[in-house]
């Protein structure tokens, strides 16, 4: 990967002002929840799962000034494994020594110029099938039986995130873009105290142990009491109400809110 040089009037900015640049580094990180796996305590229902892998492809990541360009713009379309151990750095550049407020960056299908950032070789390939933004694997157990998963999603969401720092003279500093592999097992699309569920996902499975998305298509959420589409009545099914979920996986800095661009 390569770290986005400034340009020309990032450079008179800093000359400008008298100041070295200071260097900025973008993470992405999955937290032990998909790590480590979410342990029964967390869902209402006792079940509990863990990942095999966590597939999330970064696109045009950015930091962005006060006048809302961007300041710096690293490698882009970049494919990253968050169920390996983290953080992972994105990247690096040279900014300005400001305070900043804004971080953008799309989770989009992979593309002909995507490459991998810490994902395996046969990891790519499999994301050009979709191609996929997000594509997870792994196992989920609920009391008295157990299923595998392999999900891809072809979403595309541009996250909006808001982590206000002061970059320092010569100093350095960070941001982590933050997945949260837990929302994937909501039970409302948009509540964010809403709980983790996974017994009807598990009860969608066919017998033979391998939950597939068109099984979960099958399951109208009409005959489920528990989940809570708000205002997206489009979504009528599980499989796209899963699909949906991965829309808000983003966050900034651990819990900090990251906004979604049209």
């Amino acid at each position: 990967m390569r770290a986005t040089t400034m340009t020309t009037g990032t450079i008179a900015l800093v000359l400008l002002a008298g100041c070295s640049p200071a260097t900025w580094t973008l993470e992405i990180w999955g937290e032990e929840f998909i790590e480590e796996g979410i342990p029964a305590a967390e869902f209402e229902d006792g079940c509990s799962v863990v990942f095999d892998h966590f597939l999330v492809a970064v696109a045009d990541p950015g930091l962005i000034g006060g006048s809302g360009s961007p300041v710096s713009e690293l490698s882009s379309n970049t494919l990253w494994d968050v169920a390996l151990a983290g953080p992972h750095i994105i990247g690096s550049s040279e900014v300005p020594p400001t305070t900043y407020s804004r971080v953008d960056l799309t989770v989009g299908p992979v593309s002909a110029t995507s490459v991998s950032g810490n994902a395996a070789d046969e990891q790519l390939p499999l994301m050009a099938d979709g191609p996929w933004s997000v594509h997870v694997a792994g196992e989920l157990t609920c009391p008295g039986s157990t299923v595998s998963f392999a999900w891809g999603f072809d979403t595309s969401t541009t996250y909006l995130c808001e982590p206000e720092f002061t970059l320092a003279s010569g100093g350095a500093g960070s941001t982590q873009f933050t997945v949260h592999g837990d929302h994937l097992f909501y039970d409302a699309l948009e509540d964010p105290e809403a709980a983790l569920r996974g017994q009807a996902l598990v009860d969608a499975d066919d017998g033979d142990g391998d939950l597939t998305l068109e099984e979960l298509r099958a399951v109208g959420l009409a005959a489920l009491g528990d989940y809570d589409v708000g205002g997206a009545s489009e979504v009528d099914n599980l499989a796209a109400f899963v699909e949906s979920l991965t829309t808000s996986v983003g966050h900034v800095d651990g819990e900090g809110h990251c906004g979604v661009g049209l």
